[in-house]
This record gives C-alpha cells, sequence and structure tokens, in this order.
C-alpha cells in the first residue's frame, strides 16, 4: 500500500512527513502519466538466483533518482536513439533503501521499463552508443581500472 498525505485546513498534518524518506517507492507509468503502478522486480538476479520478490509481497524495484542520492549515483538512463533500452541504479525490496551502505545495484531493461534484469551488483554508471547496439558501464562509486561493455543490449557483457 503506498502512503498517503493528507492536508488538511492548517497544511500538512502533524506526524505526516514522520519517516517519509523511509517510506518511498518507485512507479512507472507507460501512458504518458494515466496510470502508475510499481515496477516489477526480476524474478531472478545477476546469479540466476531467484529474488522472490514478488508485488503481492509489497516487494517491488526502486530506482535511484535526483533526490536522497548522496552518494551520486547516476539517474535512470534512455535515448531517443535506443528504443525501449533503460539502465538505472536501484534495489529490490519493499522501498527505496537510502541508508548509507545500502546495497544497490544496476539493472536495464529492453522494453521500456516492462521487464528489468539485474546486470551488477554494484551501482554503475553507463553509457549507450550505436542506437543502443553498445552499451557501456562503470563502476560509480569506486575507483576502477575497468570498463564493462556489450554487443548485443546488454544480453551478454565483456569487460576491457
Amino acid at each position: 500500500m503506498a502512503e498517503k498525505l493528507s492536508l488538511g485546513k492548517g497544511g500538512i498534518e502533524d506526524g505526516e512527513l514522520k519517516d517519509f524518506d523511509k517510506k518511498i517507492k518507485t512507479y512507472i507509468t507507460h501512458n504518458k502519466g494515466a496510470s502508475w503502478e510499481l515496477i516489477r522486480a526480476p524474478q531472478v538476479d545477476l546469479k540466476g538466483q531467484a529474488t522472490n520478490c514478488f508485488m503481492e509481497d509489497h516487494c517491488s524495484l526502486h530506482l535511484q533518482m535526483y533526490s536522497h542520492n548522496p552518494n551520486h549515483y547516476a539517474p535512470p538512463y534512455s535515448q531517443e536513439s535506443a528504443v525501449g533500452v533503460v539502465m538505472a541504479v536501484g534495489n529490490i525490496g519493499d522501498k527505496m533503501e537510502i541508508d548509507k551502505g545500502a546495497r544497490k545495484g544496476t539493472f536495464l531493461s529492453r522494453d521500456g521499463g516492462v521487464t528489468w534484469s539485474e546486470i551488477a551488483k554494484v551501482p554503475l554508471i553507463y553509457e549507450f552508443g550505436d542506437h543502443g547496439g553498445l552499451l557501456v558501464a562503470a563502476p560509480n562509486t569506486a575507483s576502477t581500472r575497468e570498463v564493462r561493455y556489450s554487443w548485443n543490449e546488454g544480453k551478454t557483457w565483456q569487460r576491457l
């Protein structure tokens, strides 16, 4: 159940914003905002293990946006020339994990956000080339000498 704020005569009632940042969830729309829904989490993780995350149990995928982003994770990213391809940093659970040290992964959708797969167990920064035919990513929160790339819309990844 999503949280709701009630606006009374004097504005937001006392206590309504208490722990608000601990109740953030990510929703998606596919019809220009006419309706919104939670993002269905991938069925399996990067290693092929079941995530056991079901919307019926109030579990979904939550993507890191611009707010509550002290670690400067890359926001969800897509390009007009890479139709349907979206990459984002986030977590699976009942809400957005914003605490320091919260586990974040990197997720990829090839169908405009309808389905998602986990491509890394760490936050990555990413870029697209060749109309989405080339995806490039590297760790975002730690120094590295390695770049990851995919020539097939993220189905397989190589390291350079």
